[in-house]
């Protein structure tokens, strides 16, 4: 593993941690009486000036004023809307390994999608990977008409939102400059919440540490959002993907430690199965790229999946 590899693996396990601690506050605040819209609502104002100020390095205002996908821009970012509400509900009532276990479903969803609607082919080995995550899905939820938690399905329709995110994401295409991607997103975030937050007159409103709480927030997933993205960058998928789930390892360390909330026997073998089949996925999609790219060079044909 050369220097540059280290780098980006030191860039992915930082910048996913940071999420985590991001989220860790985003639980402490809930438990401070805060809902899921006013979390929302109250973050998106450090959210925005944050990324005006850092837009010169982002392609510049004026750029993602001018795209010619703005539909699927707002499509995207009311994605965006739920899946933010959806998941700060779960840290509130879940927690954060169990929400992160199931957020984790959005990969095999993505794949499924991929495979519908842009018509990319997804071979056996794939399907057995998707089929190992649901199975994992189901042993963690363990549904059944007496324990069925509509926040953890609440967490699934947000997994899902983020595969169709993807989707949107692939349509749009990488010519759009980066700051277009989050700053519809957080303008519509921004109204959404505050309708969400104020339409009744009873708004819950921030007071002293709180404030300093949601700067820390933003300033954690603002820093996470640069160095993964510098992260993925820099190295291969396969190499830097798999750190993805050091955030399950961080929420369920802050559950025992900070919440004393100990996952079951069956939570953990759940999410097992799904990080296992999560690492398998990353792994073929590796081995199909470099199959088709040798492919290409030696003789112009493609590789199986």
């Amino acid at each position: 593993m050369n220097a540059k590899d280290r780098k980006g693996i030191f860039f992915a396990l930082t910048g996913f941690s940071m999420f985590s601690i991001g989220d860790l506050i985003i639980k402490f605040l809930a438990e401070d009486g805060f809902g899921a819209a006013e979390i929302a609502f109250f973050l998106q104002l450090f959210f925005l000036p944050m990324l005006l100020l850092l837009s010169p390095w982002l392609g510049g205002i004026n750029a993602a004023l001018r795209t010619k996908k703005l539909g699927l821009h707002l499509a995207r970012s009311l994605c965006g809307v739920l899946i933010f509400f959806l998941m700060i509900n779960g840290f509130a009532k879940l927690g954060l390994a169990l929400s992160y276990t199931l957020i984790f479903a959005g990969p095999f969803f993505a794949t499924v999608l991929s495979a519908i609607f842009l018509k990319e082919y997804v071979g056996r080995y794939r399907w057995i990977s998707l089929v190992a995550g649901f199975i994992g899905i189901i042993v963690v939820l363990r549904p059944s008409t007496e324990n069925l938690d509509l926040t953890a399905l609440g967490i699934l329709l947000a997994a899902l939102l983020f595969a169709v995110t993807t989707i949107l994401a692939r349509r749009i295409g990488e010519n759009e400059p980066l700051l277009a991607f989050s700053l519809f997103g957080s303008v519509v975030s921004m109204t959404v919440f505050a309708g969400l937050t104020f339409w009744d007159g009873e708004a819950m409103i921030p007071a002293g540490r709180q404030w300093g709480l949601l700067a820390l927030i933003a300033v954690f997933h603002v820093t996470g959002s640069l160095m993964t993205a510098r992260a993925f960058s820099m190295t291969e998928t396969a190499l830097v993907a798999p750190f993805h789930y050091v955030q399950l390892l961080w929420g369920t360390l802050f559950g025992v430690l900070i919440f004393a909330n100990v996952p079951d026997i069956w939570t953990g073998v759940g999410a097992s199965i799904i990080v296992m089949s999560g690492l398998f996925l990353i792994y073929r999609e590796y081995v199909r790229h470099r199959t088709l790219t040798a492919g290409v060079t030696s003789h112009g044909g493609f590789g199986q999946d």
